[in-house]
């Protein structure tokens, strides 16, 4: 799930968000999260820290602890199937021992 989305399933308003630059360096957010600001949505410490764009606010900083970031997982730019392929070509390229687990077929790679 993309930020805006997470924010709109959690109820958090972006007009109550902080304003965060439009797209922040790893550092940035790495600082931010080194702080532990309170989680948008339920105040709790956060763990997490991404940026939401909203037409009316601009970007603003979307802080997540760890049940909120949980209920709303960010989305794979690649289907599970495709990542898992790619993982294996790179671990054998690379003579690495890959063992994979899914729902579907158990431990893989034994």
């Amino acid at each position: 799930m993309k930020s805006e989305e997470a924010a709109r399933k959690l109820g958090v308003e972006a007009a109550s968000l902080s304003p965060a630059p439009a797209a922040p360096r790893f550092a940035q957010t790495w600082a931010r999260m080194q702080q532990e600001p309170p989680c948008s949505a339920c105040g709790r410490p956060s763990r997490t820290s991404s940026v939401i764009h909203d037409p009316d606010h601009g970007s603003r900083w979307l802080d997540r602890c760890r049940e909120c970031f949980l209920a709303t997982p960010p989305t794979l730019r690649v289907p599970p199937g495709r990542l898992l392929e790619e993982l294996r070509e790179v671990a054998a390229d690379t003579r690495l021992r890959l063992r994979t687990y899914t729902d579907e077929g158990g431990w893989e790679g034994e």
